[in-house]
């Protein structure tokens, strides 16, 4: 486990603060009329390169959701599906053939027509770049485009979650032909100089990107929709959360998004001039399981650890504000409410019988998450109170994301924080539960609900889907290889003075900066 005492830290917390106030990015608090135009809001690291059609990671998202759009989205606070790009659509009763009306007099930010031309130029794209995101549209048979405003995209077997596809944050953008014409070189379809710069039809465009240092986006002229307040969103690159606190607290940030500890949202939403606010999102806080554990491989066993780990009491204590006990297996949306409960009646006395056995557990969880180091602490304390020997080891990203390729790295227990892909219980099970799935990180295998997932998928009855995707979470969720405890929210600590908030659960660190007002 990597430890970081008390000095080390104000150590680094001072060294950052000087690197930070000797580079580009101001740190003087600004007046109203600079306030009211523009938002300072930091990224942690330098985010991937933001190619619409190989982006895949949650750093650096308000980018893409800013400057580009799909042609669906999810209604503001919602998981509904309504029209973006597209002002309607309608699905062939077989499940194979959908077809969008566009949105007329839409441009992209160089100032070129968006078109069913273009839809289908960005949707070949996708598949032609094979990256992780182009799974979304790896059905696609045929693309028509009978009018400019019409397009028709026909699948080779049905897809339940197609169209939440198109609404994913990492489904496909329309980006512009003419832009990814001119500037490819060497036959990379513009990859490169869409690694920093956009071409969406979206309410802002990267302007500046200025690796370890800062990035800024600027109001797309083109845009199509009503031109947002705020003009400019300035994101200077800050590693160190406590610098984050602080600035934002001395007026130097406008808003941070994510990443902060529950001291820290505490601590802000008691300040004079800062505030807390916890939006919906698709998120769970949960215990993976290693089917190979010596102490929890057996279902018996794992019933013990859900019934000895108190859902609420560990809510609590780790997150406050910014979470909520589980109820549901899957996110709080993505299915009817008590379709599938999943609610853990606390009895610490079976814990304890299978700590009389003795054992060794390992816990595990990825580096830079305090929270989850919290949560880490918390459950070693209760496995040590039951008689097991339990340690903590924090994991790197990538060594934490490598464990299916390495599973004599994988602990017994491994603690993490997930979102789906879209608001989708296939987007959810596909990546995190299914047998071999990209991060079913502990290796588990439940093949009867690998079956009833792919029946749903496949069945082109959207109640028919619905009640055999039911059926799938409860043989996942009774297998106990993942034992959920939280539905966290999307916590952002701000300045006082913003209102008209906007964002979409499905999407992780975000908000809608095109839709924010600012008052003092």
């Amino acid at each position: 486990m990597r430890i970081m005492s008390g000095v080390t830290s104000l150590a680094a917390t001072v060294l950052l603060l000087a690197s930070t106030a000797c580079s580009g990015t101001s740190n003087s608090p600004t007046d109203s009329a600079t306030l009211a135009s523009s938002v300072r809001t930091p990224l942690m690291s330098d985010p991937p390169p933001l190619d619409p059609d190989v982006f895949y990671q949650p750093e650096g998202l308000l980018i893409m959701t800013s400057a580009y759009q799909g042609l669906l989205r999810y209604a503001p606070g919602s998981t509904k599906l309504e029209g973006l790009l597209a002002t309607k659509w309608t699905a062939s009763p077989d499940g194979l053939t959908y077809t969008f009306t566009l949105r007329n007099g839409v441009k992209f930010a160089d100032g070129t027509a968006f078109d069913s031309a273009a839809v289908k130029a960005s949707f070949q794209r996708r598949i032609g770049m094979a990256a992780g995101p182009s799974y979304m549209l790896a059905d696609v048979k045929d693309m028509q485009t009978p009018d400019p405003l019409t397009f028709v995209v026909t699948l080779t077997k049905p897809v339940a979650p197609f169209l939440d596809y198109l609404a994913s944050p990492y489904g496909p953008l329309m980006t512009s032909p003419t832009a990814v014409a001119q500037h490819a070189s060497g036959g990379d379809h513009a990859t490169a100089w869409l690694a920093s710069h956009t071409a969406g039809t979206g309410p802002y465009e990267l302007t500046a990107a200025v690796p370890a240092s800062n990035y800024t986006m600027t109001a797309n002229k083109n845009y199509w929709g009503a031109a947002p307040q705020i003009t400019t969103v300035e994101m200077p690159v800050i590693a160190a959360t406590a610098v984050q606190r602080l600035q934002l607290g001395e007026g130097q940030l406008d808003m941070i998004l994510h990443g902060l500890s529950k001291g820290d949202y505490e601590a802000l939403g008691a300040g004079p001039n800062t505030e807390v606010r916890q939006e919906n999102a698709l998120v769970k806080a949960l215990v993976m399981v290693n089917p190979a554990s010596q102490v929890f491989g057996p279902l018996q066993a794992r019933e013990a650890l859900s019934a000895g780990l108190d859902q609420t009491a560990l809510t609590a204590a780790v997150f406050g504000n910014q979470g909520s006990p589980s109820t549901q297996f899957y996110p709080t949306g993505m299915m009817p409410e008590g379709a599938v409960p999943d609610q853990h009646a606390h009895d610490p006395s079976k814990l304890a019988a299978i700590g009389k056995k003795g054992g060794n557990v390992e816990i595990g969880y990825p580096s830079g998450d305090s929270s989850l180091q919290d949560l880490a602490n918390q459950i070693q304390v209760i496995l040590q109170q039951a008689g097991l020997t339990a340690t903590v080891r924090d994991s790197p990203s990538a060594q934490f994301f490598a464990l299916p390729q390495h599973p004599e790295q994988r602990p017994d227990l491994l603690l993490a924080s997930f979102n789906p892909d879209a608001a989708h219980p296939d987007t959810w099970s596909r990546i995190y539960q299914y047998t071999n799935a990209p991060v079913n990180l502990q290796g588990c295998s439940v093949p009867a609900a690998d079956k009833l997932l792919d029946e749903g998928s496949a069945e082109p009855d959207p109640v028919k889907s619905q009640a055999l995707y039911v059926e799938a979470a409860k043989a996942y969720r009774d297998s106990l290889c993942w034992v959920n405890l939280a539905d966290l929210h999307n916590t952002i600590a701000a300045r006082k003075g913003y209102s008209n908030w906007s964002s979409q659960p499905a999407w992780m660190w975000d908000t809608d900066f095109s839709t924010l007002k600012f008052q003092e």
